[in-house]
């Protein structure tokens, strides 16, 4: 149960089962002896500090069950509000510094634990490759770690209006869909399920596929490049950034370009 739990539906279509917040774990030990080989589970890190730690990983470790398991670390409990919790980030003022995931499972007796950017989608395929053919026999954790961008962006806007109406240089990341090189398969689409990539009426008038296109609400994450470089689509995704308030260098240069 959690924000992860919208991967089970398309455009995604990654989950199998859904049980309680922070009880997937549990549930893997019997599920997947069925399938003969090792099975996936999720569990966001507001799961892990309610029960996963527990019911979930504690038991897999006992019972010395062949498992994965992949925390979404986003720093909330954001299915319900984006609540504070142990693994929120060291700015919040409720942040106990001495709480840590990665100490709570080598606590616990977890030996195979890593850690990777989750906004890197080949990074994390990558990392899930070698939890399925490794050796080791055991559970194996992938902390999948990146702030909720919802949240991230609930704390930059104000930041950065106080910066604009202060006269600051402000620099905006936000990505883009090349129309000549879009080939029209809207794979990037299905793929990414982000509401700002969606498709517009395609200008060459000698083609009458729709063009992918980001809107204005693209808050720069980079998942819609990453998901088409991990899945080698068209490399028509480019990355720009928004300038406000230029400095003279800024000016020089976009003259210069």
């Amino acid at each position: 149960i959690g924000c992860h739990l919208f991967s089970t539906l398309p455009p995604f279509d990654l989950g199998n089962t859904v049980l309680g917040y922070g009880l997937g774990l549990a549930s893997n030990s019997a599920i997947q002896p069925m399938f003969g080989r090792r099975t996936i589970t999720m569990m966001g890190d507001g799961g892990f500090w309610h029960n996963g730690l527990t019911s979930g990983i504690a038991n897999t470790v006992f019972n010395k069950n062949d498992g994965i398991l992949v925390i979404m670390k986003n720093g909330y409990s954001s299915a319900t509000g984006t609540q504070e919790l142990p693994s929120s980030p060291q700015h919040s003022e409720h942040k106990a510094p001495d709480m840590s995931m990665e100490r709570a499972l080598e606590g616990i007796g977890v030996r195979w634990v890593k850690t990777v950017d989750n906004y890197k989608v080949g990074a994390v395929a990558k990392m899930l490759k070698e939890a399925m053919t490794t050796d080791y026999k055991g559970l194996k954790v992938i902390i999948a770690d990146g702030e909720c961008q919802l949240e991230r962006q609930r704390k930059l806007r104000p930041l950065v209006a106080k910066q604009l109406s202060e006269g600051k240089r402000t620099v905006r990341v936000k990505y883009g869909v090349d129309e000549d090189t879009c080939t029209g398969d809207h794979s990037c689409i299905r793929l990414s399920g982000c509401p700002t990539l969606t498709i517009k009426d395609n200008p060459d008038p000698l083609r009458t596929d729709p063009v992918a296109t980001v809107i204005d609400g693209c808050v720069g994450c980079g998942l819609c490049g990453e998901n088409a470089h991990a899945a080698v689509l068209c490399p028509s995704f480019y990355r720009a950034e928004v300038i406000q308030n230029p400095n003279l260098w800024d000016r020089l240069v976009s003259r210069i370009l």
